[in-house]
């Protein structure tokens, strides 16, 4: 979201020439959003839309601005304009996973994922948040696959290896499970403190001084 947001906040409108109110509109509302002041925002949106409904940098701020209100319907209804607009931009799909996920309909966030990583399969983002949906789906073998993906593209993300100990321990493979909290503790991750003490009978040699 962040990256997307920051190329549409600085880039190009693609095209699209801003008139000098559409520009001024658009700044306030994005001051406003890094303020996190989101319901202040959101009428220099809404105004930008009403008058140019296909120009997609100010549709994107609304949904951002919408999620972070928790209307989600709201922004769902941005998003998927968004992705039929340009289907080949991997963060609609994902944000619109994102929402589902909040909505708690995790076969549809799964979904919304996937396709993002159809497009780009290089962000390590979108492999740890379709992990973690599969993994709260007790889907624990292709929880795990995501997981190992993240590490490649990002090894010292110890949530993912948090959230891999978690599919590894409940798969029955409890030593995996520890020692990836073990890692993960190490990293800096402190519920795997917790996982630790809970589960581990045995501590994995680097951690036994916290024990």
């Amino acid at each position: 979201m962040i990256r997307l947001l920051l190329l549409l906040t600085f880039g190009s409108f693609l095209g699209y020439s801003q008139s000098q109110e559409e520009e001024t509109l658009n700044n306030k509302g994005l001051e406003l959003m890094e303020k996190e002041k989101y319901g202040d925002a959101l009428p220099y949106f809404d105004k930008l839309i009403s008058a140019n409904p296909e120009v997609t940098p100010y549709r994107f701020n609304r949904a951002v601005t919408l999620f972070n209100l928790k209307q989600y319907t709201r922004a769902l209804k941005d998003y998927l304009f968004l992705e039929k607009f340009d289907p080949e931009e991997p963060e609609y799909p994902f944000q619109i996973g994102n929402i589902y996920e909040h909505l708690d309909s995790l076969k549809k966030a799964e979904h919304y994922y996937s396709k993002a990583i159809e497009i780009e399969d290089e962000y390590y983002l979108y492999y740890f948040k379709r992990g973690t949906v599969r993994l709260k789906q007790s889907q624990w073998s292709t929880a795990v696959t995501d997981f190992n993906r993240v590490l490649e593209l990002d090894p010292e993300h110890h949530n993912a290896l948090h959230n891999r100990g978690i599919a590894y321990y409940r798969a029955g493979f409890k030593e995996k499970g520890c020692e990836d909290w073990c890692q993960a503790l190490l990293k800096g991750n402190t519920k795997s403190a917790e996982h630790l003490q809970k589960n581990c009978k045995v501590y994995p040699k680097p951690c036994l001084l916290s024990k």
